[in-house]
């Protein structure tokens, strides 16, 4: 009996585990298309300009830089996996995939690149979009969800730096 209750609770794990892939892959996938991991990429940027400002006077090798550098997708990564916590507060796999088709829409891409550019079919589209029931999921979550965002990002961001400083002091370089 209790090797059954075990492989039952095992089962129960493995199809919850699959049953998320798609959903994770799906907000992942989202972020890229929303121009969520390009914020997190410029923000790892711009933390290595001011470390690099920061360790001037320590004539770090570039070397030593582009190591540290090479990492940038995996902390991305890291922060897209986060994040999929804060969506399934309020999105449904349903939700998510009507976003990204909506992000991929030639109707975004455009206002995106340049609004005054817009046609009316593209505004209507877009109009369209934000009536439907996704669309008033994302205007009635936004507050939230950016609170939960931006904790989560201060988090990561905080993590990422001391990581980093670890990894320069491994090899001699310390701010102290």
């Amino acid at each position: 009996m209790k090797k059954i209750f075990i492989v039952a609770i095992l089962l129960t794990c493995v199809q919850t585990t699959v049953a998320q892939t798609p959903y994770i892959d799906s907000v992942k996938q989202y972020l890229t298309i929303n121009g969520t991991q390009q914020q997190y990429e410029g923000a790892i940027d711009a933390m290595f300009s001011m470390l690099k400002n920061r360790f001037k006077e320590y004539k770090i090798s570039e070397t030593i830089w582009t190591a540290l550098e090479n990492d940038k997708q995996k902390y991305v990564e890291d922060i897209k996996s986060v994040l999929v916590s804060a969506y399934k507060a309020y999105f449904t796999l349903n939700d998510i995939k009507n976003m990204t088709v909506f992000y991929e829409s030639t109707a975004v891409k455009q206002m995106r690149s340049d609004k005054t550019k817009l046609t009316d079919t593209q505004r209507q589209q877009i109009m369209n979009f934000y009536d439907s029931e996704t669309g008033l999921k994302m205007i009635a979550s936004r507050d939230g969800l950016a609170k939960i965002e931006g904790e989560i990002s201060q988090q990561w961001s905080g993590d990422l730096y001391k990581s980093v400083l670890s990894k320069l002091a491994e090899k001699g370089y310390s701010l102290n």
